[in-house]
């Protein structure tokens, strides 16, 4: 076993080659933990990247660093048995079965008269929950560090092969083109759009659109774009007489290549929408708040101190327990990273402590009074309690800290999920932000427009389309790559992207509801057969509520009552 350590990790760290000693400690380091090879390295190798000075590319490895990860599994295992100490079989040196029997014995002679706790209350919920798969957790808990090239552009390739599959399909078996290659007929192409390569922190422009085909398709190339003056925008839903394009949008487009390098195009393609389910359901009634955060304001009112306030989630908890909700779904940041005082260090406590004090305590005691609420959990990107701050993310590993933890679900980040047979979508990151941050408008000529998906839907308007986006492309965030200036927001990783996908596994159809928290004003809007839902976020006093009485499936759509709230 050691030698097969030690093999691994001088195969991963060369530095150990002339270093006899300190290859030792680290073999003993993995056999006292019981660590393999390659999670000493990962943790290592993590240690030396936060340690790089500006401009360093890589320094060696030295007995300080091994040290110090020594240190952090040694504080995680004390960690670990401090938490399972109330837990174990033996309290005091008697065992747990012989201190009952004691017990019980002296109770039957009138010696002591000891009331044992009650068993765990049984919990009956006003909702009936369905979420992601338990056995896919491991798959969710990725490491993210090591994401190689030929993993992302593989993922990038077949997201334009499976559009361009159904595109086929729905254009009769029409064959698909290569937009790099000199044709003098009007083809079809599918691909990515995309900007300038050199500049990839410039905006879209009439100048600076590219189509990126996949390598199966057109061996991966990048043809400039130019639209007719006359472009026609087909199939497209009644009422739309412009186009946003966007990096990482998959498109279909026909057109021809005439020879100088450039992709005209004549036509944009509508590629259709998730529909949501049509199969016969009748659906129990239920009500449900949906908030967002960051949950505290960086000042109290009416004071220039910053101060870390959660006054507002408190006010919210108080709502809530006069309404006694089925469900509440809270998304994060529940503790900000971008917080002026996280930002700047002058934290007093630790994050754990402020969780703790501001929603542990808070939850629990709400539930206390509300027997039969359901709260969900999702994490935010910029959270303090997660440690898996990328996009796809996990869900908090936070439910053994609450005491009603039979009311209490986490979730991903982002995640399809199902109420009552209700299907409900939601993701923290601000998608609509950065879709419109980096959006180009293409007008067109409207041809044989779709007629509304449902009667209750308004007129297409700019919030209507951008949802319509996410539900055309099948994800939770189609842009590829995020905003320069809005990456850290996202940590977007592109190789575990199936996560993002708003049609995973069995589900084919759309959400009947998308929870898409934003910094633009708040609205409601009906998309196809999908209520798009905004509430902005708690620190800014918003809130969503739904009401709904028991319905059909045919009459869902109509049967749901948002409200935005005001605290």
């Amino acid at each position: 076993m050691a030698d097969e350590i030690q093999k691994v990790l001088l195969q991963r760290l060369p530095d150990l080659q002339d270093n006899g000693e300190l290859l030792k400690e680290c073999v003993s380091i993995c056999e006292l933990y019981n660590l393999e090879a390659d999670d000493l390295y990962y943790k290592l190798e993590v240690k030396l990247f936060n340690s790089l000075q500006r401009g360093e590319t890589r320094r060696p490895l030295t007995r300080e660093d091994v040290e110090a990860v020594k240190s952090e599994l040694m504080a995680s295992l004390n960690s670990k048995r401090a938490r399972e100490l109330p837990r174990r079989n033996d309290i005091g040196g008697i065992k747990r079965n012989e201190m009952l029997l004691s017990m019980m014995r002296r109770s039957a002679h009138g010696v002591s008269k000891h009331t044992l706790s009650q068993p765990a209350r049984s919990v009956l919920l006003n909702a009936e929950f369905k979420g992601p798969s338990e056995s896919d957790r491991e798959e969710r808990r990725y490491k993210y560090m090591y994401e190689k090239i030929s993993d992302r552009s593989e993922v990038l390739d077949e997201r334009i092969d499976e559009f361009g599959e159904m595109i086929r399909g729905l254009l009769d078996e029409t064959e698909l083109s290569d937009p790099s290659s000199t044709s003098e007929e009007d083809v079809v192409v599918v691909g990515r759009i995309c900007g300038d390569a050199e500049n990839p922190s410039l905006k879209l422009t009439d100048g600076s659109v590219f189509l990126e085909s996949s390598r199966m398709m057109g061996a991966g190339a990048r043809v400039p774009l130019h639209f007719s003056p006359t472009v026609k925008l087909r199939g497209m839903n009644l009422g739309v007489s412009s186009i946003t394009l966007f990096p990482g949008e998959i498109v279909a487009l026909k057109g021809r290549n005439g020879g100088g390098g450039t992709f005209v195009v004549d036509e944009i393609l509508g590629i259709p929408a998730l529909n949501v389910s049509s199969e016969p359901a009748h659906h129990k009634g239920f009500t449900m708040a949906m908030t967002c955060g960051p949950y505290s304001k960086d000042r109290k009112p009416d004071s220039k101190e910053i101060f870390l306030d959660f006054s507002d989630f408190k006010a919210f908890l108080n709502k809530m327990s006069s309404l006694k909700p089925s469900v509440i779904l809270l998304l994060g940041p529940f503790i900000d990273a971008l917080h002026p005082l996280v930002k700047s260090g002058d934290l007093e406590q630790f994050p754990d402590d402020i969780f703790e004090e501001h929603f542990r305590k808070p939850i629990d005691k709400f539930l206390e009074t509300s027997k039969s609420t359901l709260v969900l959990i999702q994490p935010g990107i910029r959270d303090l309690l997660s440690d898996h701050p990328v996009f796809p993310q996990r869900e908090l590993d936070i439910v053994s800290k609450f005491e009603n933890r039979r009311n209490i679900r986490t979730i991903p980040n982002p995640c399809r999920f199902s109420i009552n047979g209700v299907t409900f979508g939601s993701t923290s990151v601000d998608v609509l932000l950065h879709m419109r941050n980096n959006e180009f408008t293409q007008r067109g000529v409207a041809t044989e427009p779709l007629p509304l998906v449902h009667p209750e839907a308004g007129a297409p308007d700019l919030w209507t389309n951008m949802c319509k986006h996410l539900l055309v492309q099948r994800s939770f965030y189609p842009i590829f790559p995020a905003p320069v200036e809005l990456s850290s927001d996202v940590n977007l990783d592109i190789s575990h992207s199936a996560g993002l996908r708003m049609d995973p596994g069995s589900e084919e159809y759309a959400p009947d509801v998308l929870f898409l928290p934003s910094k633009f004003k708040q609205f409601k809007k009906i998309v196809d057969s999908t209520w798009a839902i905004n509430s902005s976020f708690l620190s800014k006093g918003k809130y969503a509520l739904l009401t709904m009485q028991d319905t059909s499936r045919e009459n869902l759509v109509k049967a749901m009552n948002w409200e935005i709230v005001d605290l």
